[in-house]
């Protein structure tokens, strides 16, 4: 990865990091708790996914990704952070990074995404593989580690503007 490249990403990783951890600094944990109907998902919540997915996408990245001879087309990529960011296209969430409680507090989760954007950021700065030359499995089908990363810088804006919409929502503490 060329020194560019990675300036870039991590400069947006960063950023999208940065805009989450801004919107949650004045959320107090009964407000973190808040959920507006039995079905939907508390800011907590969303948090703890959000650390859970960073983890589970940073892992198909390094541990469960393989070369390629085909590179991916960096106009995917641009998709890819706009498919990131897109509410109005709502996924499903795998099992394994549904909200559970694990974290017990906002506080604790957002701790835990942190920590591990930072180890992903870290990855970046020292990576030296031509990420559009490794593809992975991801619950969009067979991507490349560079279109891998795209989803985890927008997807903290996606569920940032998730966050938002529960802070409008009727009965929420004040």
């Amino acid at each position: 990865m060329d020194s560019a490249v990675r300036a870039d990403l991590i400069g947006k990783l960063r950023a999208s990091r940065d805009a989450l951890v801004k919107e949650l600094a004045a959320v107090s944990e009964l407000q973190a708790k808040f959920k507006p109907s039995p079905d939907s998902w508390s800011i907590e919540e969303i948090v703890e996914h959000l650390a859970l997915a960073e983890h589970g996408m940073y892992r198909l990245i390094t541990a469960y990704s393989e070369p390629t001879q085909s590179p991916s087309d960096s106009k995917r990529e641009e998709v890819f952070e706009k498919v990131g960011t897109d509410r109005s296209r709502k996924l499903a969430a795998p099992d394994r990074v549904l909200p559970r409680g694990r974290y017990v507090s906002l506080s604790n989760a957002l701790t835990q995404f942190t920590a591990n954007r930072e180890r992903t950021i870290q990855y970046v700065d020292g990576c030296e593989d031509n990420l559009r030359m490794r593809i992975t499995s991801h619950l969009l089908g067979r991507i490349s580690c560079r279109e891998c990363l795209a989803l985890m810088i927008g997807h903290p804006l996606q569920h940032l503007e998730q966050i938002r919409e529960v802070q409008a929502c009727p009965g929420y503490p004040s």
